[in-house]
């Protein structure tokens, strides 16, 4: 069985790819709504669930622990950053985990977190899985409707149409930041592009909701309070700023909103007969999981 899944792809970019364009001429594809958030999406197409909203979760006795022994190396810029990243891959490597860069996570929050992702969700026997990053990358970096991403556009489309596939999805959508905002911060918190996620006692988590401005995001509820016990997740087309991950350089774009925003929308296409039929991801696991058993 083969999946292609091409990063950041959404619906309205059919216009620049004429060969998937094409597909949905014949087979069945539509919008997939994914949940908020990253990383979660792609696990519950594979395995049906998922407890995830981040690529990191506040963890005791956290395999990143060393790094608390050293924070000096925040002072050394990329280099020391660098060297972190090595630290932390080589082990992952070996094991054969997914590999992560840590951005700009201050060294003295990360030993309190673990990464959220170990063995890539594909590793499921039978199945092959071809990834496409490109648009992901470019879109954060010049923006969706950018010359840049209209040729990235073409240079999929043209890249999958020689490859034969079962399922082709993207993981989410895309849309470009129209507004910049700051959040407060805390000694236990983590903050993301798209969201900041806050630990506490009840009195300190009262008095950061506070300083949040629900005019340009609101609470989300998440079961699983490793990932925050207070999250907060802005609108569409906003960057928080000074995040853990960008510089001083913003991304043009921005993903991991709520999953029911248009521009956050995924794009699916079925390799059989069928017309347009909107899915939540939940749906297409189920479908996933029958062509696989070969029904």
């Amino acid at each position: 069985m083969k999946i292609i899944m091409i990063d950041a792809f959404k619906p309205e970019y059919l216009e620049h790819a004429p060969y998937l364009a094409s597909l949905t001429k014949k087979f069945q594809w539509g919008e997939l709504q994914m949940p908020p958030g990253h990383e979660g999406g792609m696990e519950i197409f594979f395995r049906g669930q998922s407890d995830k909203i981040a690529l990191f979760f506040k963890k005791d006795n956290s395999s990143l622990r060393f790094v608390k022994y050293l924070t000096f190396l925040d002072n050394f810029g990329k280099a020391g950053r660098f060297i972190i990243d090595c630290l932390i891959n080589l082990p992952r490597a070996i094991r054969g985990y997914e590999l992560f860069r840590t951005g700009n996570i201050p060294l003295k929050k990360l030993h309190n977190f673990e990464f959220s992702i170990n063995k890539p969700f594909y590793k499921i026997h039978g199945i092959e899985y071809c990834y496409m990053g490109d648009l992901d990358r470019i879109g954060h970096k010049y923006g969706t409707k950018s010359k840049e991403m209209i040729i990235a556009i073409k240079k999929v489309d043209r890249k999958v149409s020689k490859m034969n596939f079962d399922i082709i999805l993207s993981d989410h959508g895309m849309t470009d930041i129209k507004k910049e905002i700051s959040v407060p911060r805390s000694k236990n918190c983590f903050i993301d592009s798209d969201m900041a996620r806050y630990w506490g006692n009840e009195e300190e988590l009262k008095e950061i909701k506070k300083n949040l401005s629900l005019r340009e995001g609101k609470i989300l509820d998440w079961k699983y309070k490793n990932f925050g016990e207070l999250i907060f997740i802005v609108h569409a087309g906003t960057l928080i700023s000074q995040n853990f991950w960008q510089g001083k350089i913003p991304v043009k774009a921005m993903h991991g909103y709520l999953g029911k925003e248009k521009d956050m929308k995924a794009f699916y296409v079925i390799k059989r007969e069928g017309k347009k039929k909107n899915l939540k991801v939940e749906e297409l696991h189920k479908i996933f999981v029958e062509m696989k058993n070969g029904k």
